[in-house]
């Protein structure tokens, strides 16, 4: 776990952002952040830097580096771009992320980072029409009950579990493996502005300019399996990038999840030897409500008799509470109209009320 024995300050984030240009020392930072500031790694006198660090090679290229360079276009590129930077040890800094052996220092992202309940769905690139339909469908149903979707914004299954949240305006989550200048795939920059707009968030540890490259796509995975406590592995050839994530899963304490194929089809033998090697296979959306604590009770909507519009506002609630002009943005559903049926719901004890007009489904639906 990560050791918050410091705090960054908010005047610190700038420096810290202009320093992870310099990775020679960035990665180090555990070994001096004890005893200097990275304010005055920027602020310092070169003579004094250099004493402070018994002029190691290291600093004698830093010193050059920032020379070179101007912290302020650093943190003013960013801002400039609408991209928010959250430090290990703030409030909204992933919580399972900050346990992780080596969690990102910052994180820089678009959107908001909020949720309660997490988990990441990863696969191939490449998914048969089965993987499609297994990775929209459970990331819909999880969605729509609270969850938020972590996953890679890559092709296939990553790309087809965020839409699957996006379908039920859900939120999901996606971790690229470059700087937010070259989202990759560039076929997914729409997809990545959906999922903003839709409450969700796109997040990197790069500076803006980082180009993805061979080993950021791994590096990337320990922060998607990081996020969540579980990770599901839809559909995965014995050599896709997703065993790697559930490797790093294991490794991390997450728990594993995968989705059963058929043996003769090549696209499932990396899950079905996760399942073999003591993987959950999962077969239906209670195996992973179950270790979340949660079961669904089907009576309850069985024995209530709801209209369309009342199971059209269902789809756009969760457990997390939403103001009333948020929902009716997203419903479409005139104010008076959405008053008139979020009553009827809370009668049918369905959804509940909290303070500042915002409601979510009871959790009496499900038990905990």
């Amino acid at each position: 776990m990560f050791n918050n024995s410091f705090n960054f300050l908010k005047e610190d984030k700038p420096y810290l952002y202009a320093l992870s240009h310099f990775p020679p020392l960035f990665r180090r930072w555990r070994e001096w952040i004890n005893f200097i500031n990275v304010k005055d790694l920027f602020l310092l006198s070169d003579s004094d830097l250099l004493h402070a660090f018994s002029n190691s090679s290291i600093i004698q290229e830093f010193i050059l580096f920032r020379r070179k360079n101007s912290w302020e276009k650093f943190w003013e590129d960013l801002i400039k771009k609408g991209i928010d930077m959250v430090v290990i040890g703030e409030e909204n800094y992933p919580p399972l992320l900050a346990e992780i052996k080596n969690p990102p220092l910052f994180l820089l992202y678009k959107g908001r980072l909020e949720g309660d309940l997490f988990i990441s769905i990863v696969g191939t690139r490449k998914p048969t029409s089965y993987g499609i339909k297994m990775a929209f469908e459970f990331s819909k149903e999880l969605a729509s009950l609270g969850f938020v979707i972590v996953s890679g914004l890559a092709y296939g299954i990553d790309t087809y579990a965020h839409k699957g949240a996006l379908e039920v305006k859900g939120k999901t989550w996606a971790v690229i493996g470059s700087g937010f200048d070259h989202i990759y795939p560039k076929e997914n920059i729409g997809l990545a502005e959906d999922i903003v707009e839709n409450g969700g968030a796109i997040i990197s540890e790069y500076p803006l300019n980082t180009k993805p490259a061979y080993y950021t796509f791994p590096q990337r995975n320990r922060i998607i399996s990081g996020i969540s406590r579980a990770v599901l592995v839809v559909e995965a050839g014995e050599k896709s990038g997703a065993l790697i994530t559930a490797g790093l899963a294991l490794d991390q304490g997450r728990d594993v999840y995968a989705i059963p194929g058929r043996i003769i089809d090549g696209k499932s033998k990396g899950t079905n030897r996760l399942i073999q090697d003591g993987a959950k296979m999962i077969l239906d959306i209670r195996d992973i409500l179950d270790d979340y604590g949660l079961s669904y009770e089907k009576s309850k909507r069985e024995e209530i008799k709801l209209s369309e519009e009342e199971e059209k506002l269902l789809r756009f609630l969760s457990f997390e509470p939403k103001f009333i002009d948020e929902i009716a943005e997203e419903s479409n559903i005139h104010v008076s109209r959405l008053i008139f049926l979020l009553i009827s719901l809370q009668s049918k004890d369905i959804i509940e009320e909290y303070p500042g007009q915002r409601y979510a489904i009871k959790r009496s639906v499900w038990n905990e």
